[in-house]
């Protein structure tokens, strides 16, 4: 089984700086599958050296996990250490929870990923995969 992730970063006048449309192996709960799609994004702006202020995602609770400074004991927990971790490498000091409508974006990228099998990233007009458009 394969799940899509996506991530979109943005920078601070919503302009879109950098897409990830991943396939990852495996099956996952919506939280864990929240968490891989976030640590997919940041790993991308970790390796493209761009700063971000702010994650988004749209599980509160995932939000509320991410903002606590107690230790995360679930199945997903190495997955939030590393969050935690490339959080501060790219400048992020919170995490905040918006309305699934307002990160369209993202679940677009999750299902290009799925026909294809294929990874695709693109950053500003630079394009990493032939089959890649955000419109």
């Amino acid at each position: 089984m394969v799940v899509g992730l996506g991530a979109a970063i943005r920078d601070d006048k919503g302009k879109i700086v950098a897409v990830l449309s991943k396939p990852f192996p495996g099956v996952f709960s919506a939280d864990t599958g929240e968490f891989l799609a976030l640590r997919e994004g940041l790993l991308l702006a970790k390796n493209l050296n761009l700063s971000v202020q702010i994650d988004e995602v749209d599980a509160p609770n995932v939000a509320s996990i991410l903002n606590s400074s107690a230790p995360f004991l679930g199945d997903a927990s190495f997955i939030v250490d590393d969050i935690k971790a490339l959080c501060l490498e790219v400048g992020i000091c919170k995490c905040q929870a918006i309305p699934r409508l307002g990160n369209t974006l993202a679940h677009n990228l999750a299902s290009m990923a799925l026909p294809s099998l294929q990874e695709c990233s693109r950053l500003d007009s630079s394009l990493f995969c032939p089959h890649f458009h955000v419109l």
